[in-house]
């Protein structure tokens, strides 16, 4: 059950904020005050600010909510201009005393106007810890009430983050979904304000939720290009009525109470000297079952329902004959010396892996602290980067029991950038070498910040899990500078419901699970964490996916099932082509990167024309060479490499943790998977940059070659697969339950307790392999 938490609401009186603050109640939590942003007396009377981050129109009818509404509003004159204009923001991190006055207040950046007001309510309301805002599609605004939220200690709420491309609650999906939505619920929401081709000053005052007024809005939007949500300043709206919080009243407005101000290119607004009160009977409400109204998107879209659908035919647990190899009993990972860190040095990125401290002492946050001084040296010293040049890391823990205490430690190495890299972080138990309790490997881009593009949602919502935590949801970094193709780092992603930030299950409280129920779980968790996977890559215009590993916890008698599950997961979601609803036509909803931050400076996109597909996978960007170096027919279907990884531990106790390399915009080869010897070699080279991957499964056989040969016995299979001179400068990561010589494999390690290939055999050994031709 997810925690309640006590919410203090941004409200402009615009119909998004309203729509949201019903939303955090339905989702349990408490409503304890309402935060309004005004513009000072000196922009008052009939001008309108056009911030870009509070709407100001309909300002003058304020004072009626303080009468009408049942909650507690609050109000603070808008301070300052919008110096900071980038899209995305960020102060430094320095919790407010609660007996001071707020240290930013004297900040000229608009958005410090929100640190003074929460400061004022939470001297009446200490136990406030969230904010709640209407934030749907603008990084812009999000990214600011977030950098407030952290500062305050608080969460930031918004649920109707990227809801336009959510699973629509209605048999059939239409642009203007969420006006419907909020229709639904008798939201009453008036134009105030027009400010797009098509829509003109006949449409003030008109109800916004109302299907004729929707419709106007749809066909000016088809017509002139623009957001039906209002996102982009189109229009905006002023909440005169609806549930829950207007129990006591409805406002009235009407012409004359008003005036209409026109400004250029056919925008026009409303100024307002007062309204009136429509007042209700005592405890009348005419919409007291709201709660049942109120429509909110299914955890799967459909493509993923009918994922688990298949998942759920399944014969499970398998019979004994499906399993092709005996599980290997994993040993402990004993070297003869410590771990030894490597640097790989490539055109774009450098990798240093294997960081490590074995100290006397085996405490984790001590041996963090040891790592991170270490890092940033070698940084300096040796790659001639900062810290903020980190764009992925993987960190491996002996156990999960020392999480909290080894990412303070990790945060802060990243607490004066705005966004962090994206990780994976699992724990391997007793497979680490002794005395080592954590392990950093990073990955390092080598072209400049302005390049790189961060996605870090740090606001609860229905669409992915809110990073809480210092790490993005992904980083993109080009891999040439004169093309738009680009290398995507997706963090780790575990099964937990988005707007609760709970693990997924099906088990019902107080029940007591069963094996056959654990399995069930399991199959909606590798469902759910693969759709947040695939969300973060659709927001990063991925293209295609390298290849993916799939992290699991079992036990020993369900290890194999867990495995089959994750494979058949991977598969079964590129199998089917366009029937699999992963590349269907326009989607019928607003681009979900439409952002008003890039509305008002790089002019309309027009839907009729912008309606973006779905194009993850994007196969028109794929190619086939066979074994010979011939280029072949696409056949399909055509899935990437994949891997299933047996670890100790997930964090928050999951058993299922999803985490892949993505490409965008980028050309690929995909070449014929060879097989010799119990090896095989899956890989695949972009085009542009001779640029290789390679993904590469030994299996366990009776042989009298040692272990480390039959890596180099792989690798050189690998070199010769992808025409390349010399595998060494490359970057190998290693999976594996066996020792490896880490003077003989110069590689990243991740110690495990079983690995598993695509087809459900036991291997020895996974590799995955990075090359670029030339260096």
């Amino acid at each position: 059950m997810a925690r309640q938490l006590n919410v203090i609401g941004f409200i402009s009186g615009g119909k998004d904020s309203f729509f949201s603050l019903l939303h955090c109640l339905a989702n349990g939590h408490k409503l304890l005050a309402l935060a309004n942003l005004a513009p000072p007396p000196h922009a008052r009377g009939d001008n309108d600010l056009n911030s870009l981050m509070y709407q100001t129109v309909g300002y003058g009818l304020m004072p009626l909510y303080e009468e009408v509404l049942s909650i507690p509003l609050y109000r603070q004159e808008i301070r300052g201009t919008s110096v900071n204009q980038a899209k995305e923001f960020y102060a430094p991190r320095v919790p407010l005393a609660k007996d001071i006055a707020p240290p930013y207040a004297s900040i000229e950046d608009e958005t410090e106007s929100m640190v003074a007001l929460l400061h004022r309510i939470k001297m009446d309301f200490p136990e406030a810890n969230a904010v709640c805002s209407g934030a749907i599609l603008s990084t812009y605004q999000r990214t600011r009430i977030e950098s407030v939220a952290v500062r305050m200690q608080m969460v930031s709420l918004a649920y109707l983050w990227q809801y336009p491309e959510l699973p629509t609650p209605t048999p059939t999906p239409r642009k203007e979904g969420l006006l419907e939505d909020m229709a639904a619920v008798g939201l009453d929401a008036r134009v105030v304000k027009v400010a797009s081709g098509g829509l003109d000053e006949d449409l003030l005052l008109e109800n916004v939720c109302a299907e004729a007024t929707r419709e106007k809005i749809v066909k000016a939007m088809k017509r002139f290009g623009g957001s039906v949500l209002g996102e982009g300043g189109e229009f905006e709206t002023f909440v005169v009525d609806g549930p829950q919080f207007f129990s006591k009243g409805a406002l009235e407005i009407k012409e004359e109470d008003g005036k209409v101000i026109r400004g250029g290119g056919g925008e026009a607004w409303m100024t307002f000297a007062g309204g009136s009160i429509k007042h209700k009977r005592m405890g009348h409400d005419k919409d007291t079952q709201w709660l049942g109204k109120l429509r909110t998107p299914d955890l799967l879209d459909g493509a993923f329902q009918r994922l688990l659908k298949v998942l759920d035919k399944e014969t499970w647990p398998l019979p004994e004959s499906q399993t092709c190899l005996p599980i290997i009993q994993p040993c402990s990972l004993q070297l003869d010396r410590p771990v030894s860190s490597l640097i790989s040095v490539g055109n774009r990125t450098v990798k240093i892996s294997n960081l490590s401290a074995m100290l006397d002492q085996n405490n984790a946050g001590v041996q963090m602290q040891t790592i991170s001084h270490t890092l940033k040296s070698t940084l300096e010293q040796k790659v001639h980067r900062s810290i903020h040049d980190v764009v992925f890391t993987t960190i491996l823990l002996r156990s999960m029991d020392d999480f909290q205490a080894v990412n303070g430690i990790y945060g802060e190495l990243f607490s004066a950038r705005p966004n962090p890299p994206a990780r994976v972080t699992i724990a391997c138990g007793d497979s680490l070498p002794d005395g080592v309790n954590v392990m950093i490997s990073v990955v390092v881009s080598m072209e400049p910040i302005a390049h790189r593009q961060h996605l870090h949602v740090q606001s609860i919502s229905y669409w992915a899990p809110a990073n809480i935590g210092p790490y993005s949801q992904a980083v993109a970094v080009p891999l040439t500078v004169d093309e738009d193709a680009v290398i995507i780092y997706i963090a780790g992603q575990i099964p937990l419901v988005p707007a609760s930030m709970e693990i997924a299950t099906r088990v019902q409280e107080n029940e007591d699970p069963t094996p056959a129920s654990k399995l069930a779980d399991f199959r909606l968790q590798s469902t759910l964490a693969l759709q947040h996977m695939w969300r973060i890559g659709q927001a990063m215009r991925v293209t295609w996916w390298v290849g993916a590993i799939a992290f699991i916890v079992s036990s020993d008698d369900d290890v194999r099932h867990k495995a089959a599950i994750t494979a058949l997961t991977w598969q079964t979601i590129f199998i089917g082509g366009k029937d699999n609803g992963l590349t269907e036509g326009p989607v019928e909803t607003d681009d979900a990167s439409f952002d008003v931050w890039e509305q008002q400076r790089n002019g309309n996109r027009t839907l009729a024309t912008e309606d973006r597909e779905n194009m993850l996978p994007d196969l028109s960007r794929l190619s086939v060479v066979t074994a010979d170096n011939a280029e072949a027919p696409m056949t399909y279907p055509v899935v990437p490499p994949f891997f299933a990884i047996e670890v100790s531990q997930l964090p928050r106790g999951s058993e299922i943790e999803w985490q892949a390399l993505g490409l965008a915009q980028a050309s690929l080869r995909l070449l014929d998977t060879i097989r010799e010897d119990g090896i095989s070699v899956a890989a695949c080279s972009i085009t542009s940059n001779e640029r290789y991957f390679g993904f590469i499964g030994i299996e366990h056989l009776e042989t009298d070659m040692d272990f480390i040969t039959r890596i180099e016995q792989a690798l050189l299979m690998l070199q010769n697969r992808c025409n390349v001179l010399d595998v060494r400068h490359g970057h190998k990561t290693i999976y594996t339950t066996h020792k490896v010589d880490m003077e003989r494999i110069q590689a990243q390690l991740v110690p495990c307790k079983s690995v598993w290939s695509a087809n459900g055999e036991a291997l020895a050994a996974a590799i995955v392999a990075e090359y670029e031709v030339g260096v």
